[in-house]
């Protein structure tokens, strides 16, 4: 089984099902997947697609589709903006649906009906540092669920592992961090942490696996498969189902917990991974008084 077999398999969602099928159909729509930021990345909340900057200014189809919407405004008609004033959809005989967003205006082919893979929709000047790019996202119609598009496009070249910046535990507004403190009083605690995966342009995007392990037990896993809306709550993982503003803190920090921590040694263990499957894990003994 491929690394990519293993880590759909993994995701254990039902909203996977259309993609595993998929999953070698689609292409990257530009630079062979040199982007920027990725699903899950904090990008005023959490990125539902892939942000690229186009080296040649060429955004192309993933796949064979139908167009069926195109739009060069700075909004929809009911107020819903337009990243960079442009959006492009095509739906796809596997009821998946791409979305090209952040086009130049002028550039869109809203000319097209039937799209064949590689077809240029438009263009995007080359972005870098905090300038946004254009986004590309994977929907599945059937499940109503955005795709995280590394399950769907051809893997990219991988060996550089994710980063865990910090784990810090929170208590009552106080911020504890784990490498620099040995002991904390007994208590209830959510648990912060900073962890990147640089992406293929070096830029800091997410991870696509979290675990927390507590005294060897795990307590909480997520994997960035899938993100969607039900009942006017955004949700993110299909295995942990999570709200997005219970998970991510407004200045991109995974919240995990809360966890009770009694008198003794506790052992905490934070391991990130990223879709090609290295690994990054750190471990925390503290004294709880």
């Amino acid at each position: 089984m491929s690394i990519r077999a293993v880590r759909i398999a993994a995701a254990g969602s039902v909203a996977l099902a259309a993609a595993i099928a998929s999953s070698f159909a689609f292409d990257w729509p530009a630079d062979s997947g040199r982007y920027r930021f990725g699903f899950g990345s904090p990008r005023d909340g959490f990125m539902r697609g892939v942000e690229f900057g186009s080296s040649d200014g060429t955004v192309r189809a993933a796949d064979d589709g139908e167009l069926t919407f195109a739009a060069s405004c700075p909004s929809l008609p009911g107020g819903y903006p337009l990243i960079g004033g442009s959006m492009i959809v095509v739906a796809h005989a596997s009821d998946i649906t791409t979305v090209y967003a952040g086009l130049d205006a002028g550039s869109i082919s809203s000319y097209l009906r039937n799209v064949r893979k590689g077809d240029i929709l438009g263009r995007t000047a080359p972005v870098a540092g905090p300038v946004r790019g254009a986004a590309f996202y994977a929907y599945d119609a059937k499940e109503r669920r955005y795709i995280n598009p590394l399950i769907l496009m051809p893997s990219l070249p991988d060996d550089k592992p994710p980063v865990i910046r910090s784990a810090v535990l929170v208590s009552d507004g106080k911020e504890t961090a784990l490498a620099a403190s040995k002991a904390v009083r007994q208590g209830s605690y959510l648990l912060l942490v900073d962890a990147f995966d640089p992406s293929p342009t070096g830029e800091q995007a997410a991870p696509y696996e979290v675990r927390v392990m507590l005294d060897g037990s795990e307590r909480e896993r997520v994997v960035y498969d899938a993100a969607w809306a039900e009942g006017g709550r955004p949700n993110l993982f299909s295995g942990a189902r999570i709200g997005e503003h219970d998970f991510l803190a407004s200045d991109g920090r995974m919240r995990f917990g809360p966890y009770a921590l009694a008198r003794g040694r506790a052992v905490i263990s934070v391991a990130v991974s990223d879709f090609a499957g290295n690994k990054r894990e750190q471990t925390y003994s503290i004294i709880v008084q």
